[in-house]
């Protein structure tokens, strides 16, 4: 059964609800201020009317009094107002701040697959602008909805009891007018919402792609397409912005003309009545004095739909589901029993005796991305890897080659469980990855990719991020490994110099290289290099591979790479084709091997 707009809205008040339970004193503080403070305003005319009504009649009005008495009011109606906007925003900051936890919460099994890219871009927008525009759930909701009720409430039985019955009698179908107005318009002003919050999120998400690929698609020359395609997306938010904006205008306009009506009305009562001009007055100053609050509803319905569109995004985040999931829980015997990957299985299939057996096996496996559809069938186009059998050695450099979009990388992230495959298993040391705890698995793998990361830190924070105990001497001797110690020296501040986001002081290759030293500070069993020295010279490569297997003698490593030419004639390749294993075994006999797909991956 379809869900209808007020029930999707009332579902996700509940998980908002829910999600930062406890905060509902200060709430309630927050809107017992408010109606006090507006009730303080409707004083306020009433005082002022009453003084006017007086002064008209000859009567006498104490200017020294009166003035004292509208201070003291407005004091106090000030102070009251401060009060509640502290209270509600206290609370706002208070559940954006635990929303916030709960996201990056919620990211961690999700990560990497559900990070990277365009939905990269998504997720930022999530994390900043949607749980932003939460706020006006928590700060500007509440207190204005209840006050919206009691206020008019109050101040129309005390006019009915200080003046003739009828004229507070004809602001109350006025009063529940201004009232339903908004709550009427509701379904029509939350799907419109909900259109702005999603175009929103399509033009954070094709900016993100934009910033993020700007290399590939200056290098294309596609930036006349994007630039289009930015302005489809553009011109989708502008026209959802105007059809809301046209709902909430005519809303906004009813509203306005029911005020008038009841000043007109409450007119038309007290000149066909006795009620004098006393009451007429008095009336007209508490109508007045009703429209802050009764406009309350209004204010805050447009931004309420809009927080609760963001927050329905949120939601959809936080309970996704992971990509991957940690085994149920395991017995402590059974974490701690996993051996390393050296020599952990039985020799090579290849039958030489003298080296160690496999440290990371792949049997069947098979992989599709959900996203690699045709777009009219739905039916994936082809699998990313398909039944991949795949035995790389422990303790020896290996090489994972193909032209791009071939499968390697996707290959290699298996391995950390970036995804899990359809079919088939994964073996790290002789057992399957799914049954290792993931903190334990990405304690023992690690991943340099191409593009790596810069944290918006110190170099020595960016470096220890994964070892925050490390020493200075621990962090210099990784950085003298990757030939980057003469260089982290020589910066202002040493390991104390900061690292921008723009990374405008840091190469393309010294990027690659800071990730690289970061991985190797973390000690892990197998390293996985995806294309990470790519953006090095021939000789500084070299030497990086050099003092990487110095530094780690008897460690497993895995190059994802399409230099062929870089390759150690002894060195253990896996070609990987159009997501098909096609050949693997010593480069050199590959080489050697007239027609292999190595030779001609060499020769291309």
């Amino acid at each position: 059964m379809t869900e209808t707009p007020q029930e999707s809205r009332v579902d996700t008040v509940r998980w908002l609800v829910s999600r930062t339970w406890g905060l509902l004193m200060p709430l309630v503080a927050s809107a017992l201020a408010r109606i006090v403070s507006q009730l303080l305003g409707v004083a306020l005319y009433a005082v002022m009317a009453s003084a006017l009504v007086r002064a008209a009649g000859g009567g006498e009005v104490r200017a020294g009094e009166l003035a004292v008495v509208l201070i003291v009011l407005a004091l106090l109606k000030a102070a009251l107002r401060y009060a509640e906007h502290y209270a509600g925003h206290w609370v706002a900051f208070t559940a954006l701040q635990r929303l916030r936890e709960l996201f990056v919460s919620a990211l961690i099994p999700q990560a990497p697959a559900a990070t990277r890219g365009r939905a990269g871009a998504a997720l930022t927008a999530t994390a900043t602008r949607d749980i932003d525009r939460i706020e006006v759930f928590f700060a500007h909701t509440f207190p204005p909805a209840v006050s919206a009720f009691v206020v008019p409430t109050v101040a129309l039985v005390w006019l009915g009891a200080a003046a003739p019955v009828g004229l507070a009698l004809v602001l109350v179908p006025f009063a529940l007018a201004a009232l339903l107005v908004p709550l009427v318009s509701a379904g029509t002003v939350w799907r419109a919402a909900r259109s702005v919050a999603a175009g929103r999120a399509a033009v954070a998400a094709h900016l993100g792609d934009d910033i993020h690929g700007v290399r590939d698609v200056l290098e294309r020359g596609a930036q006349d397409r994007r630039l289009a395609s930015l302005a489809e997306a553009d011109d989708r938010l502008v026209r959802a912005r105007s059809a809301s904006g046209l709902v909430q205008g005519g809303r906004t306009g009813a509203i306005a003309l029911l005020h008038a009506g009841a000043l007109i009305a409450v007119l038309v009562v007290a000149a066909r009545t006795d009620a004098g001009l006393a009451g007429a007055v008095l009336a007209l100053a508490v109508a007045v004095g009703l429209r802050g609050p009764l406009n309350g509803v209004d204010s805050f319905m447009a931004g309420l739909d809009a927080a609760l569109a963001s927050a329905q995004r949120l939601r959809a985040i936080v309970e996704a589901p992971p990509a991957v999931a940690d085994p149920e829980a395991l017995p402590a015997s059974d974490r701690s029993s996993t051996e390393p990957v050296v020599g952990a299985d039985h020799a090579a299939d290849s039958g030489d005796a003298e080296r160690p057996g496999p440290a990371v096996r792949l049997r069947g496996v098979t992989l599709t991305y959900p996203a690699h559809a045709d777009a009219d069938s739905g039916e994936p186009v082809r699998p990313a890897l398909a039944d991949a059998d795949v035995d790389l050695p422990a303790g020896e450099w290996s090489s994972l080659v193909g032209v791009s979009g071939s499968g390697k990388s996707t290959l290699a992230s298996l391995l950390l469980r970036v995804h899990d495959p359809d079919e088939g298993e994964v073996r790290l040391g002789g057992r399957r990855v799914q049954d290792l705890r993931l903190d334990d698995l990405r304690g023992r793998v690690a991943l340099v990719d191409q593009r790596p990361t810069l944290l918006i830190d110190s170099l020595r924070e960016n470096i220890r991020l994964a070892r925050p105990e490390a020493s200075d001497a621990q962090v210099l001797d990784v950085l003298r490994v990757v030939g980057l110690e003469e260089w982290a020296t020589g910066l202002s501040g040493g390991l104390d110099a900061p690292l921008r986001a723009g990374r405008t002081e840091v190469s393309g290759g010294q990027l690659q290289r800071l990730a690289l030293a970061r991985a190797l500070l973390a000690e892990p069993e197998v390293l996985v290099l995806d294309e990470a020295l790519s953006q090095l010279d021939e000789q500084t490569a070299q030497e990086v591979r050099r003092a990487l297997e110095r530094r780690r003698p008897g460690r497993t490593t895995i190059e994802v790479t399409h230099r062929v030419d870089r390759i150690p004639a002894d060195a253990y390749v896996v070609v990987v084709d159009a997501g098909r294993v096609v050949e693997q075994g010593r480069a050199g006999g590959l080489l050697e091997t007239p027609g292999s797909a190595l030779s001609r991956l060499a020769a291309r």
